[in-house]
């Protein structure tokens, strides 16, 4: 592969065949798609936390007063 350089101002540029560009974007095209990785225990397990969350703020909820009065507290 012939490549050459180039300045302009402060900038680098590489001047190459086409057909050497071709088959590097073809190789660069042709990379195998990135692999999904499996979640953490930790990460299922937050997840879990968070869904159990919003399960829970559909739930009524009691007003602190009156459960001081259900527990005899005042």
């Amino acid at each position: 592969m012939t490549v050459q350089t180039l300045k302009l101002g402060r900038e680098r540029f590489v001047l190459l065949k086409e057909k050497d560009y071709r088959q590097l974007k073809a190789k660069a095209d042709a990379k195998p798609a990135r692999k999904v990785r499996k979640p953490t225990f930790q990460e299922r397990q937050d997840a879990g936390d968070v869904a159990e969350a919003k399960r829970r703020a559909h739930e009524p909820a009691l007003p602190y007063s009156e459960l001081r009065k259900e527990l005899g507290l005042g």
